[in-house]
């Protein structure tokens, strides 16, 4: 449950496999930049949200049906993933005090409400341990979608690729290989 909900905490923070063959096969185009900085924007306003604990805020920048798959096939729910992030911040004393995202490459859709990313994220912050706090850094490589509703990005899937869970600079959890 612990490395779950770390997962879920960054993937929120993640299509298919297929997908992201098809676009490491085919370099698509550089995203149009307004789009880029949108979906950039909306990437550094989850964090910022996280930064603060504003889990319920942070739910918002989903779609009511986003899931998450990870490289082990498991798939998890918005409600799922809101549910295991509450549960591991209140039971690990997690907090988070820096997060980036950097996007890689994209395409977006005919009609321009539909992006699909390549994304590296990162965050870097504090858990509960016995000698008081240990530092805690996770990273991940995922394929996000990000639909547009009105003036706003909300993320509608995620697929992570792979995955690193780092306390104390030691490796708690590795998942995926792309």
């Amino acid at each position: 449950m612990l490395i779950r909900g770390l997962s879920i905490l960054l993937a929120g923070i993640v299509l298919s496999a297929g997908i992201a063959k098809s676009a490491r096969a085919a370099a698509p185009a550089p995203l149009p930049p307004a789009i880029s900085a949108a979906i950039s924007a909306a990437y550094a306003n989850q964090c910022s949200l996280l930064k603060n604990t504003d889990i319920d805020g942070f739910s918002k920048t989903f779609t009511n049906h986003w899931v998450e798959n990870d490289p082990n096939g498991t798939k998890v729910t918005k409600a799922q993933a809101i549910v295991a992030i509450k549960q591991q911040i209140a039971m690990m004393g997690l907090t988070l005090t820096d997060c980036a995202a950097t996007i890689s490459s994209g395409s977006v859709s005919p009609d321009g409400n539909t992006v699909t990313v390549s994304v590296e994220q990162s965050a870097d912050g504090t858990v509960a341990s016995q000698s008081g706090t240990s530092p805690i850094q996770v990273s991940t490589r995922e394929t996000d979608v990000w639909v547009k509703r009105g003036a706003n990005w909300l993320q509608s899937a995620s697929t992570i690729l792979k995955n690193t869970i780092m306390v104390n600079g030691q490796v708690v959890q590795q998942s995926g290989s792309r």
